[in-house]
């Protein structure tokens, strides 16, 4: 160990109080003064343009975007944002997939909803046939073409 090294100690509430004491220190330094500051410099502004008052908690806000945003800039390597269109396009066959996935999933949805329908009946003798809710099906989806071509 370095015989020169210098180590803080704290002893007694008299070393509490210091650690206090700067704590408190660097709080107002670097939060709550310039939280202030944000907050009367936009007020100040504000009686100019059309933007409404803040208080101080919305100045501290306002100075942590300030700095953070200064801490992103100033430091490019890190908080490298970019933005470019995806490279990464579908292909036929991934196209098809997802096209027979999304036919599934109607199909599914028609069928549960025929489902729902169907409980909601009292009686078995009201249920039709499943080639009478093919045909329906059909003509439903001939309608929904027929609205989506006008």
């Amino acid at each position: 160990m370095k015989k020169r090294a210098r180590v803080i100690q704290i002893s007694g509430l008299r070393g509490i109080l210091l650690v206090i004491f700067i704590g408190t220190c660097l709080c107002a330094g670097f939060v709550a003064f310039p939280s202030i500051c944000a907050m009367h410099i936009w007020n100040y502004v504000a009686n100019f343009i059309s933007i409404p008052l803040i208080n101080i908690y919305q100045g501290a806000m306002l100075w942590a975007i300030i700095a953070i945003s200064g801490f992103i800039i100033n430091d490019k390597e890190k908080f490298l944002v970019e933005f470019s269109a995806s490279d990464d396009e579908l292909s036929e066959k991934d196209m098809q997939k997802l096209m027979e996935r999304v036919k599934l999933q109607s199909q599914a949805q028609a069928l549960n909803s025929m489902i729902l329908k169907s409980s909601e009946l009292k009686s078995l003798k009201e249920i039709k046939p499943a080639e009478k809710i093919e045909k329906i099906e059909k003509q439903q989806e001939e309608k929904e073409t027929e609205k989506e071509s006008v």
